[in-house]
């Protein structure tokens, strides 16, 4: 497969919203300059739902600048 990584968490819990971000990623294509990232694992009862690992710059501001995770590339559903 291509580059990517893989996102864990040390949680104790069994929370949704890790359960979300959790798993293995593969490289999609570029965002402002660096590459994102492609969930590859389904989430059970949400298989619809895409996971992306992504950067953003600063021409939005200083607070919006940085690695995301969201459903789309730059959309206002993040995690």
């Amino acid at each position: 497969g291509k580059p990517g990584y893989k996102v864990t968490s040390q949680s104790k819990k069994d929370e949704i919203g890790i359960q979300t971000l959790v798993g293995d990623y593969e490289e999609k294509g570029t965002n402002h300059g660096k590459k994102f990232y492609q969930k590859m694992q389904k989430i059970a009862g949400h298989e619809d739902v895409k996971v992306f690992l992504y950067y953003w710059d600063a021409r939005d501001g200083a607070d919006f600048s940085g690695w995301w995770f969201g459903d789309q590339v730059g959309g206002s559903q993040v995690w």
